[in-house]
């Protein structure tokens, strides 16, 4: 029996398989939107594209959570796998046919496709990240792929992004992301205890997180749409990515210390556009606000999956953890619908986009009051700071069980008598254990645990 390689620990690996199916869904989305402003009117290609595009991706994330509820982990990293080579077999005719038709039609199937594996990805977050990590292995990941993206777009003026080199790229990073599906790791923290602390939530705080995300996107997709200042005249396209990625990282890390700051700031971007409504007239402040809000367009990204992620992990549901993701493209979907059509009526858009505005910050505070109000918790459990310091030392199930009975002082035998497994087994596992948690013998480790665990 051989032990598997640690060199990478699971948060990593996860990072890895968000950030190589992150780009390639943003890079084969890049494509067809560049093919799709070739042959549709300008006017249209946001309803083309974002209206129709988005409740597409929404419904592969759907289609996930429905299909996958009671199949093993081995079935879902075969169909992922699938779907990302069926993905770039879809952009094909996407981006290079000739006629409006096909494009959108297999550039739909495409979409809903990428809303298959980005379930997956969303899945793997909840149920092998530590909630105190989740949010930078999600906010990490999507940093590095947007600065990523931005390079590939940069490469002759674009090249690299468009038809047949296009089609290359994305061929390319799909072989990354076959191989990061491959290297993520199949013992799930949950299968046996969520990594958070607290009773499971109940199913109407679930859904007010859905429609709290399903507000905030639309409202965002509104405001964003405002007569503001065009904005080339202050921030280049160059800049507003290099924000993103900058807010991303550091939503990650401040949501990690303590999420209820990341949900403030990410409430916080939903203001943004009306303060660059109000000074428009001022070049200045203007740029300054554009640069501000897509500072804080990261906490919004992170806090939207998070936020159902966290949910998921602790109902130990994690396939559901897609959820945010899902409303979330649903909300993105209808504020670019209703931006379009109020596009001629200026000040309508601001009003409706003013009343979502109120709706959504009334409903924010509920969840937070119900997620991260409550200052004083509860000494934790035994069993809470077990599962941290398994959590922390990336244990799988199996090695909790012996660490457990190693705590408990039993001798290799009584390990393997309670376990039914042989006493090779149990050395097999003991040797793991004190590797991942860098101690030489079962006396450190347990002066390690309680350090470390209390």
């Amino acid at each position: 029996m051989t032990a598997r390689p640690t060199h990478w620990n699971a948060p990593t690996r996860v990072a890895l398989l968000i950030l190589a199916c992150f780009l390639l869904a943003s890079t084969g989305w890049l494509s067809w939107l560049y093919h799709l402003t070739e042959l549709a009117e300008a006017a249209q290609v946001d309803m083309l594209s974002m209206g129709v595009g988005y409740p597409m991706q929404a419904a592969g994330i759907a289609a996930f959570c429905a299909l996958s509820r009671t199949r093993s982990k081995a079935y879902l990293q075969i169909t992922t796998t699938a779907t990302v080579v069926l993905y770039v077999v879809c952009l094909a005719p996407a981006t290079l046919a000739p006629d409006l038709a096909p494009t959108l039609a297999f550039g739909y199937l495409a979409s809903l496709l990428c809303g298959y594996f980005q379930g997956y990805y969303l899945y793997r977050l909840a149920s092998l990240v530590p909630e105190e990590q989740r949010g930078m292995v999600f906010g990490g990941a999507y940093a590095v792929s947007t600065g990523a993206s931005w390079l590939l777009s940069a490469v002759g003026a674009g090249a690299a992004t468009r038809g047949l080199w296009g089609l290359l790229t994305c061929g390319l990073l799909a072989a990354l992301a076959v191989l990061a599906i491959r290297l993520a790791p199949s013992e799930s923290l949950h299968a046996d205890t969520p990594t958070g602390a607290g009773t499971a939530p109940s199913t109407q705080l679930g859904a007010l997180a859905c429609g709290v995300v399903l507000l905030m996107s639309a409202t965002k997709g509104m405001g964003f749409s405002f007569p503001t200042i065009d904005l080339m005249n202050g921030v280049s396209l160059e800049f507003s990515r290099l924000l993103y990625g900058v807010g991303l990282l550091a939503a990650g890390f401040v949501s990690d210390r303590d999420r209820r700051w990341g949900a403030l700031c990410c409430a916080g971007a939903l203001v943004m556009p009306f303060f660059m409504l109000a000074l428009s007239g001022a070049a200045a402040p203007a740029t300054l606000m554009w640069a501000l809000a897509y500072l804080l367009n990261g906490f919004f990204s992170v806090f939207r999956v998070v936020v159902l992620a966290d949910l998921a992990a602790q109902g130990k549901r994690p396939l559901l953890a897609g959820l945010g993701l899902l409303f979330g493209r649903l909300g993105d979907a209808l504020g670019t619908t209703i931006a379009v059509l109020l596009g001629g009526a200026p000040l309508v858009l601001v009003t409706v986009s003013a009343v979502f505005f109120a709706c959504t910050i009334a409903l924010f505070f509920v969840l937070y009051q119900q997620l991260y109000a409550p200052v004083l918790e509860a000494a934790p459990t035994e069993q809470q700071l077990f599962d941290r310091f398994a959590a922390r030392h990336d244990l799988s199930s199996r090695e909790r069980d012996v660490l457990r009975l190693l705590l408990q002082r039993r001798s290799n035998a009584e390990i393997a008598g309670e376990l039914f497994v042989s006493e090779a087994t149990v050395k097999f596992h003991v040797r793991n254990i004190l590797h991942k948690t860098g101690c030489t013998n079962r006396r450190e480790l347990a002066d390690l645990y309680a350090v470390n665990g209390s």
